[in-house]
């Protein structure tokens, strides 16, 4: 795998999702600040390679640069209704801090919930675009994508966090029971995997001065990284995985289980492709309404699969007293066998996920030269791992406060997880290099919040040639 997904942190990071619910609004705005800072408002004002993976009929717009390169631009989100913003920091911050005997309890009471913990993580590798007035903008990125959500019933929670001092454990017949029974009420899920997308978007039709048409397309071929749903509800259990050997997970006793690894790129354990398909009406170049549909496709995983099995719950001994602290190794190794034994899995066949497919309706409108505004709708199509539950909304915009400067802000959410209000920055240098950064909740960090969300998008470098106007709203 590229070197940025072996460091300590990152790695820590990805394995920290196996547990973690994840459903945040940077899922929106596929983690570029340039969108963040705007609340995930992006559909009808994204410009250039941002475009790409919300709407490549945006690569047709006469605005964009000549030319637009961007590197080293990532975001990351982590949400909680269930823990303050304290705690949710030390999560990241200091994953190995030891537990208290009452935080214990109070974690495994909070994450008896719908929306425990949220987290998500994006990483645009590289991403470029040209624009040619006569054919239109091309562009392609290389970048990584990690979502999913989980939902963990209240025994689930219990036993996660106090093992055999958990109320199911007082009980002894306890052990005749089977998993399904115990972990009713829940649902985890995960992915990962690395896409390379070539987009293009024209004019079909339209002067500038009057009314505008235009279309777009996106191919992508994708590289699974990472899979995992396991769900336990009416006294049924299902569940399957598939992760490559690069996340360097202890399987345990996992029987007759070896991770391979893959002699192919990046070292994947699934392939898959996808498409976006986009299109938009300007008129006057000030008023845009766009609308697109994204991510639709599938992965095909083929290595390192497992399936659950339903067993009896399995005996702890008085040393197995639930995780201790977030460290993810531990989260990772209550789920994989190799500290409780307690879920079971066997090795299973190749199997297909399809994408968490949406349906996105945006406008945008230019006030001036220097305000421009926009609201999105974005729905789900699917019901699979990472979906939104829900449509989401955002309203947002931004201002050019001098010649190389912008602010924006705005206002997203939806009832999942409430609304948190964005802020972002664009600075300017030497009038091709632009740098940014965003967080989708400053009121996170300035008050009290009963739905903290730490949030980050920075975009260190990027490079456009031939802006054609100096202070227009884009």
């Amino acid at each position: 795998m590229i070197t940025y997904f072996k460091t300590e942190r990152m790695r820590k990071l990805l394995l920290a999702g196996l547990v973690i619910p994840f459903l945040t609004n940077a899922q929106i705005d596929l983690g570029t600040p340039m969108c963040t800072g705007k609340g995930g408002v992006a559909t009808a004002i994204t410009h250039d390679w941002q475009a790409i993976g919300v709407n490549p009929a945006n690569l047709g717009y006469e605005d964009n640069y000549k030319f637009s390169m961007g590197l080293t631009n990532f975001g990351f989100s982590l949400q909680s209704k269930a823990i303050d913003l304290t705690r949710l920091s030390n999560a990241i911050m200091k994953p190995n801090e030891k537990f208290t005997l009452p935080e214990k309890q109070e974690l495994a009471t909070k994450f008896a919930t719908p929306d425990g913990l949220n987290l998500y993580a994006n990483v645009n590798i590289f991403a470029a675009s040209i624009y040619f007035p006569k054919l239109g903008g091309i562009a392609v990125n290389l970048r990584d994508r990690i979502s999913g959500h989980a939902t963990l019933g209240q025994n689930t929670s219990d036993i996660i966090f106090n093992g055999v001092k958990s109320v199911p454990y007082q009980d002894p017949s306890v052990y005749s029971k089977y998993i399904s029974q115990v972990f009713d009420g829940t649902h985890i899920s995960y992915y990962h995997y690395r896409e390379l997308n070539l987009a293009y978007g024209r004019k079909i039709i339209g002067k500038e001065d009057a009314v505008e048409l235009f279309g777009g397309a996106g191919a992508k071929y994708l590289w699974g990284l990472a899979d995992m749903d396991f769900k336990s509800e009416n006294g049924q259990i299902s569940g399957r995985a598939a992760f490559s050997s690069d996340y360097g997970f202890d399987f345990g006793a996992v029987k007759n289980f070896k991770p391979t690894t893959s002699n192919v790129y990046f070292n994947t354990v699934g392939h898959g492709f996808a498409f976006d398909l986009g299109t938009g009406i300007k008129v006057k170049n000030k008023f845009t309404l766009a609308a697109s549909v994204t991510d639709v496709g599938s992965i095909s995983w083929a290595k390192n699969t497992l399936i659950v099995i339903d067993t009896t719950m399995p005996h702890l001994d008085t040393s197995q007293l639930g995780l201790s602290s977030f460290d993810p190794n531990s989260i990772a190794g209550f789920l994989y066998n190799s500290i409780t034994g307690m879920v079971h899995y066997t090795d299973a066949g190749a199997y297909t996920t399809s994408l968490p497919t949406r349906f996105r309706v945006g406008t945008g409108l230019k006030l001036g030269k220097k305000v421009l505004i926009g609201a999105d709708v974005v729905m789900p199509v699917t019901n699979n791992n990472g979906d939104l539950q829900n449509a989401f909304f955002a309203f947002g915009g931004e201002v050019t406060l001098w010649k190389k400067a912008k602010f924006s802000t705005g206002i997203s959410g939806n009832q999942n997880y409430g609304f948190s209000v964005p802020v972002g920055f664009t600075l300017g240098s030497m009038g091709i290099t632009e740098f940014y950064i965003a967080t989708n909740d400053i009121i996170t960090y300035i008050s009290k919040s009963k739905n903290p969300q730490i949030s980050f998008a920075m975009a260190v470098l990027r490079i456009n040639i031939k802006k054609p106007g100096e202070d227009d709203a884009k």
